[in-house]
């Protein structure tokens, strides 16, 4: 017992403690979040060190290398006195100092590396979204995307706002064009089209109900519409204009064509109604309807001249037509006459030296006019000297009116009414009724031509004076007044006219047509005295000499003479038309008369034997 007590004595006395507040005066106190460092003191690395600042506030600060307000866990610290300058920083945690966008709470990124560090790398929000970019035009298209760090697929992009990823012309980048969509995406189709001169849907006048449109090259506006159909001239109102007419006007579809208008060029024959594709081809010497031929699938023949022995060398002056087609007679200079009795047979001569003529003894005064009374189918024949003969085909019974001037013929003569009064006029503008060569009246001027107009009345047309200068007359004689002193027509356009008329011919009540010298052509109705003039058709002027009209028509044929060589021309109320064209060639003689009884048969005769029939085999 002894020996323990003394051991535990030694014990004591040798190894004695120190007390704790010895021991914690020796070494730095351990500090942390939960135990502070006392008064004067800072926590430094877990140790409680003295403070440099006194009786100040010190902080402990860490190097902050990136500069993003967190530093290193094992960063090197300093203790500051004031405010932590830039590059320091008083929280700890930073898991890479190197990188400012690595940090405690930072948002995670999809870059492969810790950003908030937690430990893990890509977690919590990812930063990226794709888009579809289907047109592959850089944009994808509206609406919402794949939330991914990398992209689901190689058509993927992360910029959106393309409003129709199907074209790869229409994005947010795009210049709008002029094409009815939205090019740039913005919300509105061609926005750059919409103002100023030509805006999209504004009226235009190019066309019909026009409006501005976008043109081919989406580049601007262009005025479409329906065409307006150009309009042509229908002169003979029968509905087609005439070949390779130009245009007049233009007409929009749907409109009324106005009067005298058409919308095709198919007439080829613009003067006169009754030729055009729609007509009926007939035996006229014409294209009636428009194929380009004449009398097609007709065997009606041609505008000939006729040969015949009797007609060979003859001056013919007139020719008459009985209304059926025949008897046709022929009279001319030295007394000359023939008949044709039917169409199979010839013609039989008359003339001054059978016993068959008419006129004097020995004949061979000179015939100027001719008529054939349809009531009897006798000759009125008129001529030289004041002679009148009638030939009823067999004989001729002969008289000679006593005109009274020297050199004085009858150069016209016509029936009138039924039973028909004869009459004729002379070159020193006298009127006869050939009945008893009874004379009706004298005028101060020269007759030419006489045309009876229905039942009552005559036209005589000649000249004033008996020299140049002449002026062109035509007087109304009438059954009311006895067919004495005649009315005188006014002929409107012939002032100034240095010429006579030298034949009428009443067509209609409305339609008188009287032709004269120098292409004088003048046109008059049994309803006015005015008679307006007639310009004559284009090319070389024609001196007129003999006019006449198919019965119920409107058409005059008028027979004319350029130099020595003689033409038919032939007037419509519409203006002048195409004429038959002699077979083979046009005469190289002068014409001198015509008569007919329809488009489809008439007679022209002249100098040197020369009588034309139409239809001649």
């Amino acid at each position: 017992m002894m020996r323990w007590s003394v051991a535990l004595l030694l014990l004591f006395t040798v190894c004695s403690v120190p007390s704790l507040e010895e021991l914690q005066g020796e070494r730095p106190l351990a500090c942390d979040a939960q135990h502070a460092c006392g008064s004067g003191q800072v926590c430094v690395l877990g140790a409680c060190q003295e403070s440099p600042c006194g009786s100040a506030s010190p902080t402990v600060a860490y190097l902050d290398a990136d500069g993003d307000g967190f530093a290193a866990v094992n960063a090197p610290s300093r203790v500051f006195c004031g405010a932590v300058p830039a590059g320091y920083a008083t929280t700890l945690g930073d898991c890479d100092d190197a990188r400012a966008e690595a940090y405690p709470g930072a948002p995670e990124l999809c870059n492969g590396l810790d950003d908030n560090c937690d430990g893990r790398m890509e977690t919590g929000v990812v930063n990226k979204v794709w888009y579809l970019d289907h047109d592959r035009d850089s944009f994808g298209r509206n609406g919402p995307g794949t939330e991914a760090c990398d992209p689901p697929s190689e058509l993927h992009v992360e910029v959106t706002g393309d409003c129709d990823d199907e074209r790869a012309d229409i994005h947010p980048n795009a210049v709008d064009a002029c094409n009815g969509l939205d090019d740039n995406c913005d919300g509105r189709a061609d926005e750059r089209f919409t103002d100023g001169p030509g805006a999209l849907g504004t009226a235009c006048t190019e066309f019909c109900n026009g409006t501005y449109a976008c043109n081919d090259a989406q580049t601007g506006t262009v005025c479409v519409g329906t065409p307006p159909t150009p309009l042509y001239a229908d002169a003979d109102n029968d509905g087609e204009g005439e070949k390779d007419g130009a245009p007049v006007g233009e007409l929009c579809p749907g409109t009324p064509l106005p009067p005298m208008m058409t919308d095709n060029t198919r007439d080829c024959d613009d003067a006169d109604p009754g030729t055009n594709t729609q007509a009926t081809e007939v035996c006229d010497g014409l294209d009636n309807d428009c194929d380009g031929q004449v009398d097609e699938q007709m065997s009606c023949g041609s505008l000939r001249k006729v040969e015949d022995p009797v007609l060979a060398g003859g001056n013919w002056r007139t020719v008459a037509v009985h209304p059926s087609g025949y008897p046709v007679w022929v009279a001319g200079l030295g007394g000359k006459l023939a008949v044709k009795m039917d169409a199979t047979s010839a013609f039989v001569s008359h003339s001054g030296d059978t016993t068959t003529h008419c006129g004097p003894a020995g004949n061979t005064l000179n015939w100027h006019a001719a008529w054939v009374n349809p009531e009897n189918n006798y000759l009125v024949v008129v001529g030289e000297d004041g002679w009148m003969g009638e030939h009823n085909g067999g004989s001729c019974f002969s008289i000679q009116a006593d005109l009274p001037g020297k050199n004085d013929y009858f150069s016209s003569v016509v029936g009138v009414g039924r039973p028909a009064q004869l009459f004729a006029v002379s070159t020193l503008g006298h009127l006869y009724e050939a009945t008893g060569a009874t004379h009706r009246h004298d005028s101060s001027g020269r007759y030419w031509g006489l045309h009876a107009n229905g039942q009552d009345a005559l036209y005589a047309v000649g000249s004033t004076g008996e020299s140049s200068p002449l002026t062109p007359v035509a007087s109304l004689y009438t059954r009311n007044t006895n067919w004495g002193t005649p009315a005188a027509h006014n002929l409107q356009g012939t002032e100034g006219y240095n010429g006579g008329l030298r034949a009428v011919w009443a067509a209609s009540a409305e339609h008188i047509y009287a032709v004269g010298d120098a292409g004088l052509v003048v046109k008059g109705s049994g309803q006015s005295r005015d008679w307006e003039r007639v310009l004559p058709p284009a090319g070389p002027v024609l001196n007129y000499v003999s006019v006449a009209a198919p019965p119920g028509t409107m058409n005059a044929y008028v027979i004319g003479n350029e130099g020595n060589a003689g033409r038919l021309q032939r007037l419509t109320p519409h203006g002048w038309a195409k004429a038959p064209a002699f077979t083979p060639s046009a005469p190289n003689v002068p014409l001198r008369g015509i008569a007919m009884t329809s488009s489809s048969n008439f007679w022209i005769v002249g100098d040197d034997g020369h009588v034309y029939h139409f239809p001649e085999p």
